[in-house]
């Protein structure tokens, strides 16, 4: 299913929550939160984690999870933002609204297809 980036912000976690939730790392500092726009829907998905002083994403985790989630981001964007090395994300991220990405159906739920 086709679908069309509406919204998307860069917030630190802890401006999402007081506490940090359990499950994410103290290496997990970002949000990106997209509002995505797929026919008659609006779908909501975040990515957590850890943006460097320069705006690129850091290759380094502090767990697997952690690791697993710079990993599962790093395929978003070059599969539908950009395929630049160092891609600056806090200088960029508005570029993504307006992009086409792909949604798929997992048990009832639509996820960004990666």
């Amino acid at each position: 299913m086709k679908a069309i980036i509406k919204d998307v912000k860069l917030k630190s976690i802890f401006n999402l929550w007081k506490r940090k939730p359990q499950g994410l790392s103290f290496a997990d500092t970002d949000a990106i939160v997209l509002t995505i726009k797929a026919g008659n829907k609006t779908i909501s998905e975040t990515f957590y984690c850890r943006i460097n002083a320069n705006g690129t994403l850091a290759t380094a985790g502090a767990d697997k999870l952690s690791l697993r989630r710079q990993k599962t981001l790093q395929v978003f964007i070059e599969k539908y933002i950009s395929k630049e090395k160092n891609y600056n994300i806090r200088k960029r991220i508005n570029e993504w609204k307006g992009k086409n990405i792909e949604l798929i159906k997992c048990k009832g739920v639509d996820i960004i297809k990666l």
